[in-house]
């Protein structure tokens, strides 16, 4: 039985207590937040506005719902707040360096003359609302959630909870395994168990975990994607170089695949501000494609682009080529599909962009 399959029959028994709800929403308009993609190319949504898991398919529409209980928010504690206050006059390396990287918050700059101070720039974003999320092989679905591993069970509600030490950048699920690659200078992830969701491996420099929690990083610096064989590669701030990490041995005999191109390359993007985008594995393929804007890739000899340029990357044999598209700027890769990469709009909603 196809995982699919199996996924549709445990959720349309719940989805059909609300027919009308479910063929109301479409992927295609409503789309937000993060993504997940299972390797059949269905997509699990979160809609935030009724706390419902939506199981979507391009051309097939809307498969399932499941409405979750999410925990309760997680009040910080007056102890816990002056800690991760910034202490005035004081600069840690981790602060430090990310001012290099991508400048100086607006609320740790001094202000200049004639320059209006505003308490709140944004409407803060829904506290409870999950940051990213993955269906394991037995139906579960682990969440991000206030700096917290939610495990959700088939009927929706909390069976797990676990503290996490900094926020996540991008999630993942093997076979034997969760994979999370934590929003840090330096590529820091944990491999845990499917049963209790314990440690089994880590990677990186933990003594980061404490200043990646008082003070978050703006922008990703680091990404992650698993290939078919759930080898696990790490693409590291600025570099084109993959890390590559057995999902069993771990950190033990790391190694780095480089690519070639018809042009010569340089090494290193040039971030800037927008950090680096996603890297995503194209299921049942040996390539992974990763997503960069137009003035990221000048010095790496990208195409002269006026959209978003994917760069295809090809792990058997160890190739790169730029593939160019049509969107502005602020679109986010989140699924491939057999020809096309999916994209979240600025505004919600997918869109596509044509791969080979």
């Amino acid at each position: 039985m196809s995982h699919l399959f199996r996924v549709t029959l445990l959720l349309m028994g719940l989805a059909a207590a609300r027919p009308l709800c479910a063929q109301a929403w479409d992927a295609t308009k409503h789309a937000s937040g993060w993504a997940f993609q299972e390797a059949d190319g269905s997509f699990l949504f979160f809609d935030p506005a009724t706390q419902t898991l939506r199981t979507w398919v391009k051309g097939s529409g809307l498969l399932s719902s499941l409405q979750v209980s999410l925990p309760a928010e997680k009040k910080p504690s007056v102890a816990a707040a002056s800690a991760a206050a910034p202490v005035s006059g004081g600069v840690s390396d981790y602060s430090a360096a990310a001012a290099t990287l991508y400048g100086i918050p607006r609320r740790q700059r001094v202000p200049t003359v004639g320059e209006k101070t505003s308490p709140q720039e944004a409407p803060a974003p829904n506290p409870t609302a999950p940051e990213r999320w993955v269906l394991d092989s037995y139906n579960r679905v682990w969440m991000v959630c206030q700096s917290r591993l939610v495990v959700i069970g088939k009927e929706g509600s909390p069976v797990n909870l676990l503290p996490l030490p900094a926020p996540v950048e991008d999630m993942a699920v093997a076979r034997d395994g969760i994979v999370l690659l934590y929003r840090t200078l330096k590529p820091y992830l944990e491999k845990r168990d499917l049963r209790a969701g314990t440690v089994l491996w880590t990677y990186g420099d933990k003594t980061q975990m404490k200043d990646a929690a008082a003070e978050p990083m703006k922008v990703p610096h680091n990404r992650m994607a698993l290939g078919p064989d759930d080898t696990i590669y790490i693409a590291e701030g600025a570099g084109m170089a993959l890390t590559v990490l057995d999902p069993v041995k771990g950190p033990k005999d790391p190694g780095q695949l480089f690519f070639i191109t018809p042009q010569p390359v340089a090494s290193r993007a040039v971030l800037g501000p927008g950090g680096r985008g996603p890297l995503l594995s194209w299921a049942g393929r040996d390539v992974i494609f990763g997503v960069f804007t137009p003035k990221q890739v000048q010095s790496c000899g990208g195409p002269n682009s006026k959209g978003l340029v994917l760069a295809r990357f090809d792990l058997a044999g160890g190739a790169m080529e730029w593939l160019p598209t049509s969107l502005e700027p602020g679109h986010r890769l989140v699924g491939l599909l057999d020809t096309e990469a999916v994209f979240l709009a600025p505004d919600g909603g997918l869109t596509y962009a044509p791969i080979h």
